[in-house]
C-alpha cells in the first residue's frame, strides 16, 4: 500500500510510512487521491489549494507543485502521477490505496454475513476497520468538495462497524459487543440502529433489564433531540423483550404472564337504564381493528350519586367478553377524601398488572405511558376509568390501539376530554319514577313496597329518584326489617339529607358525596352555590343569580357554566339553572351555616331588587312570574 487517507495523509517510502510536509503539497496529494483512477484538471487543483483566492501565477504553481510531488513520491518516470490533457491523474492499483482496500474488505465480510458465515466476515471486517486512523485527511484542510465523498465514507465505516458486531452477535461473542456498543451510543445517540444491536445484545445475554433500560434511555435522546419517539423497529425490540419478560416462569423470579380481570363486581339490583346501555352499545363498533384506527373512549358523566360507576361496570361485565386480553380498572379518586390518584401512580398499577417488573417500570409520565400503549398495541382490553378528576388526569392512561376501548365516568363533563381526544359524551341522569320504583322493590323486594305504595311512591320522591338516595334508603330498611317504610318517611320529611346516611360509614351518605363535589370548587364557586340555596322559584337566570351575589351577570354566569359542568346545577333551558332537589337542601344548609344572617338578608335584598327592576320594566322577566309570591310575602 502507497497511501493512506483513512486519518492523517500518509506516503510509503518504501519502508515506513511519512507525512508530506508541504500544506499545500498535502492538499495537492489529498485532492488526486479523493479522485484517485481519474483526472482532475488544473483549475479543479488550484481551487482546492487556494480556494477563491487564486494568484495570478496558480497555473504554472500547480505545475511546481506536481513536480515536487513526484520526487516526493520517487516517481520521476510519470508512471504514477500522469499527466492528462488539462491536468493530472493519480494512478493507483488494487491495495495501493487504504480507502479502496477498506472498500474491498467491506464488500468480503457482507458476503459473508449474508451466507451465514459469521467467522470469516468478522474476520474482513475487523481487517477493514483496522485501517481506520482517525478521521479521512485529519492533518489536511478541508475542503467543500471533498465533504459528501468523506461524509459517504465515514457513513460506510459505522455500517461496517454494525455489521462487524453483528457478526459478534451471531458468534455468541455478547460481552465484546456490550462493551462496544456502550461506546458506539454515547459517541451515535441519534443512530436508532446501534440502539437496537445493544438491545439485542443484552437480551441475548439475558440482560433483560438492562436493555428495557437503554430503551427508555434511547427515548429521551430522540423526544429531547428530535421530537419524536423511537422507530419501529426499536420499539418491537421493546416489546418483544417485554413479553419475554412476562413469559418467564414464576420460579425463576419474574411475572408469569397474566390476562388483567380488575373490575369490580357488578351492582346487585341494577335496574333501568336502557336507553344509556344502547348508546355505549355503539361504540363497539370502534373496537374492531379493522373498523378504524382511533380508540373509541366513552365519557360519562353525571352528579353525585346518580350512578354513573353502576352503569359503567354493569356495561363492563355485559361486554368483557369482547376484550380477549383482558380488563383494566382504576379508581382515581377525582372526587374523595383521599387526594387524586396521579397518572403516574395509575399508569405504575396497569403496567404492573399487565406483567411489567416494578423495578422496569419508567419512572416519568411520559415513559410510562409510552410503554403502556406499546403493551396495549395489537390487544383487545377494556379500560375503565373511574372517578376522574379531569381531563390531564385521564389522558396518559387511554389506549393508543383501536381494538382497545376506554370508559371514564366523571362528575365533570371532560369537555377536553371531548374536544382533544375524541371521546363520546354520555351525561346519565336520575331514573325516570317507574325506573326508580323498581330499583326499589329489586333491594327492598316488591312485597315490602307493594305492602305501602302510596309511602313507597313518596320514598322515591324524597329521594329525588337519586340511584345512591335510594340504596342508602334501602340499606337502611333492610338493616331494619321491623321497620315501616312510613316510619322511615317521617324521618325523610324532617330531615332528608341526615336520613340519607349509613350508620357507621359516614363518608357513604348522600351529603357526604354531596361535599366531595362542594369542596372541589374554587370558594368564589362555592359561594354563588350556596346562595342558590335561598333563591325562591324553581330556576333561575345569570342575572338573578348575579344579583344574588353582587356579581355582573357575566361573572356569574361563567361561575354558573362551572358549577353545570360539575352537575352541581342544571341548565334545564337556554340561560335557566336549577338544582335537584336534594342539591338544593344540601346549599341551603351550606348558606345557612357557612354565611351570616346579614350576608343572606342583603343577598335576598339584592335578588327582590332585581325581580322588583324586572316587574316594572316594559317587559317582565320569567324570573319575576316565578317569585312574585315570594316578594309578596
Amino acid at each position: 500500500m502507497r497511501f493512506r487517507i483513512l486519518g492523517p495523509l500518509r506516503v510509503r517510502n518504501g519502508t515506513e510510512w511519512l507525512p508530506v510536509p508541504a500544506a499545500k503539497q498535502r492538499l495537492l496529494l489529498s485532492a488526486l487521491l479523493i479522485e484517485a483512477g481519474q483526472p482532475v484538471s488544473t483549475q479543479r487543483l488550484a481551487h482546492e489549494i487556494w480556494g477563491d483566492q487564486l494568484p495570478q501565477t496558480a497555473m504554472k504553481t500547480v505545475t511546481k507543485y506536481v513536480m515536487r510531488l513526484r520526487r516526493l513520491l520517487g516517481d520521476d518516470g510519470a508512471g504514477l502521477l500522469a499527466t492528462r490533457d488539462d491536468g493530472y491523474e493519480l494512478v493507483v492499483g488494487l491495495g495501493d490505496l487504504d480507502v479502496r482496500e477498506f472498500e474491498r474488505l467491506v464488500r468480503a465480510g457482507r458476503r459473508e454475513l449474508a451466507a451465514g458465515r459469521p467467522a470469516p466476515a468478522l474476520v474482513h471486517l475487523t481487517e477493514a476497520l483496522s485501517l481506520w486512523r482517525g478521521p479521512v485527511l485529519a492533518d489536511v484542510p478541508d475542503r467543500p468538495s471533498w465533504r459528501a465523498r468523506m461524509a459517504q465514507w465515514e457513513q460506510t465505516r459505522l455500517a461496517a462497524t454494525e455489521d462487524r458486531l453483528r457478526a459478534l452477535l451471531e458468534l455468541q461473542r455478547h460481552s465484546e459487543a456490550i462493551e462496544e456498543l456502550h461506546r458506539l451510543v454515547e459517541e451515535h445517540p441519534l443512530r436508532e440502529s446501534l440502539w437496537v444491536l445493544l438491545m439485542s445484545a443484552q437480551r441475548a445475554h439475558g440482560r433483560r433489564a438492562e436493555a428495557l433500560e437503554a430503551y427508555q434511555r434511547a427515548r429521551r435522546v430522540f423526544r429531547d433531540e428530535l421530537g419524536l419517539e423511537p422507530g419501529e423497529a426499536l420499539q418491537r425490540m421493546q416489546r418483544e423483550i417485554l413479553t419475554e419478560e412476562q413469559q418467564m416462569p414464576a420460579e425463576s423470579g419474574r411475572v408469569s404472564c397474566v390476562t388483567p380481570a380488575q373490575l369490580p363486581a357488578d351492582v346487585p339490583g341494577f335496574t333501568g337504564r336502557g336507553r344509556y346501555v344502547e348508546r355505549l352499545d355503539l361504540l363497539l363498533r370502534g373496537t374492531d381493528a379493522h373498523g378504524g384506527t382511533a380508540v373509541p373512549i366513552a365519557a360519562i358523566h353525571g352528579t353525585a350519586g346518580v350512578g354513573k360507576t353502576a352503569l359503567a361496570v354493569h356495561w363492563a361485565h355485559r361486554i368483557r367478553h369482547r376484550f380477549s386480553d383482558g380488563q383494566l380498572y382504576a379508581n382515581l379518586r377525582g372526587y374523595a377524601n383521599d387526594p387524586p390518584v396521579p397518572p403516574r401512580e395509575a399508569l405504575a398499577w396497569f403496567l404492573t398488572a399487565l406483567g411489567v417488573p416494578s423495578a422496569l417500570v419508567p419512572s416519568t409520565v411520559e415513559e410510562a405511558s409510552a410503554l403502556y400503549r406499546s403493551l396495549l398495541a395489537s390487544r383487545r382490553v377494556l379500560v375503565l376509568l373511574d372517578n376522574a378528576r379531569n381531563a390531564e388526569q385521564v389522558r396518559p392512561l387511554l389506549p393508543g390501539s383501536p381494538g382497545c376501548l376506554a370508559v371514564v365516568t366523571s362528575r365533570e363533563r371532560l369537555d377536553g376530554l371531548v374536544a382533544r381526544d375524541g371521546a363520546v359524551p354520555l351525561q346519565l341522569h336520575v331514573p325516570s319514577r317507574d325506573e326508580a320504583q323498581e330499583l326499589l322493590e329489586r333491594l327492598c323486594g316488591a312485597e315490602r313496597v307493594r305492602a305501602e305504595p302510596e309511602l313507597a311512591a313518596e320514598l322515591v320522591d324524597l329521594c329525588s329518584q337519586l340511584p345512591l338516595a335510594l340504596r342508602i334508603a334501602a340499606a337502611n330498611l333492610l338493616a331494619r326489617p321491623h321497620t315501616s317504610i312510613g316510619f322511615y318517611v317521617e324521618r325523610l320529611r324532617a330531615d332528608r339529607l341526615g336520613a340519607l346516611n349509613v350508620v357507621g360509614e359516614q363518608q357513604a351518605g348522600v351529603k357526604a358525596a354531596f361535599d366531595l363535589s362542594y369542596l372541589g370548587l374554587p370558594e368564589h364557586a362555592r359561594r354563588l352555590f350556596r346562595l342558590l340555596g335561598l333563591a325562591p322559584g324553581p330556576d333561575l337566570t345569570a342575572a338573578a343569580a348575579g344579583a344574588l351575589a353582587g356579581l355582573e351577570p357575566s361573572a356569574a354566569a361563567e361561575i354558573l357554566d362551572r358549577l353545570a359542568a360539575a352537575h352541581l346545577v342544571d341548565e334545564h333551558q337556554p340561560g335557566r339553572y336549577a338544582l335537584h332537589d336534594l342539591i338544593r337542601q344540601y346549599a341551603s344548609q351550606k348558606v345557612a351555616t357557612e354565611e351570616s344572617d346579614a350576608d343572606r338578608r342583603a343577598a335576598l335584598d339584592r335578588l327582590h331588587v332585581h325581580y322588583l327592576d324586572h316587574a316594572l320594566s316594559p317587559r317582565r322577566s320569567h324570573d319575576v312570574v316565578m317569585s312574585a309570591h315570594h316578594i309578596g310575602s
